[in-house]
């Protein structure tokens, strides 16, 4: 399994915040997933998606640029993984399951819509792909509001966390099969 090397997530919702920059290193991770299972190449011009989405298209400091690049290239490389290693990029497990809860919708969201930027013609998708997509539209309605047991909430939490990262693994590989398809020389 490839070690996906994630930014600190908290080190970088300071490094956002402190460069006034109003969205969560989920949001981000979210946007960026969303991007590539859609079909952009990380070796293409990702970062004027990111600014333009993230930013309202004015320069992202150097050191945000930086970690955006290894977030891509972690975000990628789980991705590509035949072993699924990727992982949502989402707060500790010590963080309070409301916030994680509250994180994940955020994540979903921001997918759905870096998703949206590429892929606008959802008819044109497989059944699998366009069936996880309103799952995913689902998911992001999730309500902070959970239920008084702790352990239970905990539990649906880690089941639906692992839904949406098989699902985003699975919307990249139906997208870039395809892609690679459609690129492949018909022998005769």
């Amino acid at each position: 399994m490839t070690k996906i090397a994630y930014p600190d997530y908290e080190d970088l919702g300071e490094l956002l915040i402190g460069s006034k920059i109003l969205v969560s290193p989920a949001e981000v991770h979210g946007l960026i997933s969303g991007l590539l299972a859609a079909g952009l190449p990380s070796d293409g011009d990702w970062m004027s998606q990111i600014n333009a989405l993230i930013n309202d298209g004015q320069g992202l400091p150097v050191e945000i640029k930086k970690q955006l690049k290894i977030v891509m290239e972690a975000t990628h490389s789980g991705m590509s993984d035949s072993l699924l290693g990727f992982q949502l990029m989402l707060p500790d497990d010590e963080v309070v399951v409301e916030e994680r809860t509250e994180a994940l919708a955020q994540w979903v969201q921001s997918f759905l819509v870096g998703f949206g930027v590429v892929q606008n013609d959802l008819n044109k998708l497989s059944e699998d792909v366009q069936e996880l997509v309103k799952d995913f539209t689902e998911i992001s309605q999730l309500s902070s509001d959970l239920d008084d047991d702790e352990e239970e909430n905990e539990q649906a939490l880690f089941q639906v966390v692992e839904y949406v990262r098989i699902g985003a693994i699975t919307i990249f590989a139906h997208l870039t099969a395809s892609d690679s398809d459609q690129q492949q020389p018909t022998l005769h």
